[in-house]
């Protein structure tokens, strides 16, 4: 922790400040306070040396506040229960008092803030401090899916049937009767080359080789 305008650790101030209400030493806490608001002028060790002195002036409201009520210690019977009831509210004020004020030392000594319900607040506001609020992200909520508008379905219209046109025979063509192919008229054979008394070859000659017939013409 750093040092202030006098050589003294900042974090010996606010350590300090918490000891003298833990142990009611109301005019030196107020002394203190004036030291470091006045003197040090330290923001920080400001707002804690204001946060123990906001501890000690709900301890001296509450005791003031009940004083103001001493009358009903003469009220017989009921002045035992009024005193009674007293004893355990002071004992709880300063059983409270007493563990955020040890609390507060620890984080003071650390250089951190003393963080005493509802005083840190005053004493941010006594320095003109405004601490951002925390911001939180905003759900997102999906919007619900529109479904397209359904198109009413057209029917289908089938297709004009085409009148089946009757299937036209083709023409028949007259058969033409086949012609038979002109006959050749038929050629005399000609003359066999071979004896017609034996049968031998009779090559080419006018008689037969063989048995001397003439060879026909």
């Amino acid at each position: 922790m750093e040092k202030g305008k006098f050589g003294i650790r900042l974090s010996f101030y606010a350590v300090t400040a918490f000891l003298f209400v833990i142990l009611g030493y109301t005019t030196a806490l107020w002394l203190l306070a004036g030291v470091v608001i006045v003197g040090e002028k330290s923001e920080w060790a400001g707002r804690q040396v204001i946060q123990a002195v906001c501890l000690e002036v709900v301890s001296g409201v509450v005791s003031a506040f009940f004083a103001l009520f001493d009358f009903m210690y003469k009220i017989p019977l009921l002045g035992t229960v009024w005193g009674t009831m007293i004893s355990v509210v002071n004992s709880l004020i300063s059983i409270a008092i007493l563990v955020f004020a040890i609390i507060a030392i620890v984080k003071t000594a650390k250089g951190k803030e003393a963080g005493v319900p509802l005083a840190d607040k005053f004493a941010n506001w006594a320095y003109g401090v405004i601490k951002a609020k925390p911001v939180y992200a905003q759900p997102v909520y999906a919007q619900p899916m529109q479904a397209a508008p359904q198109q009413p379905v057209q029917p289908m219209q089938a297709a004009p049937q085409q009148p089946v046109q009757p299937m036209q025979a083709a023409p028949q063509q007259p058969v033409q009767p086949m012609q038979a192919a002109p006959q050749q008229p038929a050629q005399p054979a000609a003359p066999a080359d071979v004896c017609a008394n034996c049968g031998a070859p009779l090559n080419g000659g006018a008689f037969c080789t063989k048995c001397g017939t003439p060879a026909a013409k």
